[in-house]
């Protein structure tokens, strides 16, 4: 199914959850929000109806045994979506208490309907619809007031949202009857806690399954879907151009034949110092040296840290930052949601549209990721939208190895999704350690498959034109590695 004309939407205006349900809710319909205390439910609720009446649409908010109108207003008014003006002419509050309590819910069903009348309201938001139960003398008649409810708002051209504190692990007893169902968790992920949002029923709608991360800030309910989920539904991005964005660096581009395929995703895969961080910064260089934009994203390096890491290999890059063809962007390897990370790329991305990214660190990601194993499909989702922005993307991460003189590269998840794999490497000899750079997987063209030498100057990267150097140092490397037993002293 796709987005339907024919189904008016209403907006919730609520960053990312729009997406996740493919525009809004369907007008009209009944959905039923379920969630533990604490999850967001009465945020959610509120944020949706102010949005609403702020749009012009009357809204109402009836409430049941829930926290006071007073103390309920004197938490709204911390968030940005709370607008007075509209109190009283276009969202309108009520308590359902004393009505259910003496009337019962047919009592309650005539009262939300006189003033869904009255109101000529398009929203009714019922917070505490699941302590409505508790006022039923049976399932059977819980069920028959959902389904009158939605039969009498629907007449009414009103759209209605139900908050529930039930366990959203449960079946609830009107899931039938609704249509469309979202549930709210708030949940421990090793150390830290989490919220999400799933939405799990939504009649006539293709919405993105699955469970999307929420925050709740002074903006109020921000929802980040997941990169995975929306880049399923994209159109596929252009293929790679036959074009090769250069490093800058002769030995390293002649091992390429000429640089990095246009669109694509690179991994440079190393040790600790072995020299990923500085060939991003080559990388990134050259493309402003010759007139395009770029960004740096980093986990560990402050801008100005990563600035004069830059001028120590000759490379100034202030100029570029002051100019706002670069920008860096950094953020500490703490706690790294990464649904609201990838989308603060991506917008930086559509803002400052660069020509190349390099993406420094992502065995930062992978430590925050440990958890769900999701970063190899987040990566090749992220990859394939920068790529339909015409973004050249360079990964650094690092190799469990420090020091050898055998190619064995245990490559971590991400390495699958990626087009490119450049390894760095060190190899000691007579109490040296010396710097190796091999080309291990090109997708858009040939390589050269040699291994070189390479240093690290104050005049940045430089590769040995020829495997030569590299050659003697790996022989003499396995020479000292020779056995010294006496029988491997005869053999030898």
């Amino acid at each position: 199914m796709t987005e339907d004309a024919s189904l008016p939407i209403l907006p919730t205006r609520i960053a990312g959850l729009d997406t996740v349900l493919r525009g809004g809710l369907v007008r009209n319909s009944v959905c039923l929000v379920l969630g533990p205390p604490g999850a967001g439910k009465t945020v959610l609720g509120n944020q949706i109806a102010f949005n609403a009446a702020t749009d012009g649409t009357q809204a109402v908010i009836a409430t049941l045994l829930v926290e006071s109108h007073d103390r309920m207003m004197a938490h709204l008014r911390q968030f940005a979506f709370f607008v007075p003006g509209v109190l009283g002419e276009h969202l309108h509050f009520i308590s359902i208490y004393d009505e259910v309590s003496h009337n019962g819910l047919d009592g309650c069903l005539d009262l939300i309907r006189s003033v869904v009348r009255e109101h000529r309201a398009g929203l009714l938001v019922l917070d505490g619809a699941g302590r409505l139960e508790d006022f039923a003398t049976s399932e059977l008649e819980f069920r028959r007031f959902t389904y009158e409810l939605q039969i009498q708002l629907a007449a009414l051209g009103c759209t209605a949202v139900l908050l529930s504190d039930q366990d959203s692990t449960r079946l609830h007893p009107i899931e039938m009857h609704v249509d469309g169902i979202i549930a709210l968790q708030d949940e421990r992920v090793q150390s830290w806690a989490m919220r999400s949002l799933e939405v799990r029923k939504l009649r006539g709608v293709d919405f993105l399954r699955g469970r999307h991360a929420l925050t709740i800030s002074r903006d109020g309910i921000q929802v980040f879907p997941r990169l995975e989920a929306i880049s399923a539904v994209s159109p596929a991005p252009p293929a790679p151009g036959h074009e090769h964005l250069a490093f800058g660096v002769p030995g390293l581009d002649d091992m390429l034949q000429g640089g990095l395929g246009a669109g694509t995703m690179t991994m440079i895969l190393g040790a600790p110092g072995a020299g990923k961080t500085i060939s991003g910064l080559h990388f990134a260089s050259q493309g402003l040296a010759q007139g395009e934009r770029a960004m740096f994203v980093t986990f560990n390096e402050t801008p100005e840290e990563l600035l004069q890491k830059s001028e120590s290999v000759g490379l100034d890059l202030r100029p570029h930052v002051r100019e706002g063809r670069l920008r860096i962007h950094w953020q500490p390897p703490l706690e790294v949601m990464l649904d609201a990370w990838t989308q603060t790329i991506l917008s930086s991305a559509d803002e400052l549209k660069p020509r190349r990214l390099v993406l420094d660190g992502v065995s930062d990601l992978e430590r925050q990721d440990q958890a769900s194993g999701r970063l190899p499909s987040m990566l090749a989702a992220l990859g394939n939208e920068l790529r339909a922005r015409g973004v050249t993307t360079l990964l650094t991460t690092e190799n469990r190895g420090l020091v050898g003189g055998t190619l064995d590269v245990p490559l971590p998840a991400p390495s699958a999704t990626v087009g490119n794999i450049i390894l760095l490497r060190y190899v000691e000899l007579q109490s040296q350690l010396h710097r190796l750079v091999s080309v291990l997987k090109t997708r858009s063209s040939a390589h050269d498959t040699s291994i070189r030498e390479f240093v690290i100057t104050e005049r940045g990267i430089q590769v040995s034109d020829t495997f030569e150097s590299a050659e003697a140092v790996l022989t003499g490397v396995a020479r000292f590695a020779a056995p010294t037993t006496a029988a491997g002293a005869a053999s030898g």
